[in-house]
């Protein structure tokens, strides 16, 4: 009777131990970092870091950049630096930048998800 109760009880501490095993597995599958977004707002933090007179209008970032007036906005499912085209992000569904607190912020829909970053 003992020998089965130990058995019994090995047998689910393995089959627990499998079960958190494939669970692990099924998260590292299933993980997919967004490396552009990161770099993208790595960028923007870096571009806005040596600018100078931020400001947030109508949804759009201006700043002046290495003497040269630029704006970040949203366009065709991109989010571009004007001065030319410059392209940070795609395939995102809307952007915009809003200040808050002397704060600027992106906030940004992709995949249907909606993110928030500070940006300043």
């Amino acid at each position: 009777m003992i020998e089965a109760l130990i058995a019994l009880f090995i047998s689910l501490i393995v089959s627990f131990c499998a079960v958190i095993y494939l669970r692990t597995c099924v998260l590292f599958i299933n993980y997919r970092p967004n490396h552009q977004d990161q770099f993208a707002i790595l960028q923007l933090r870096q571009i806005a870091a040596v600018s100078k007179d931020r400001e947030v209008k109508e949804r759009t970032l201006y700043m002046i950049y290495e003497h040269e007036e630029i704006r970040i906005e949203f366009d065709r499912n991109r989010l571009v630096k004007r001065d030319g085209y410059e392209i940070l992000m795609e395939n995102i569904e809307y952007a915009e930048f809003i200040e808050e607190d002397e704060k600027i912020y992106l906030r940004y829909q992709k995949d249907k998800k909606t993110f928030s970053v500070q940006i300043t």
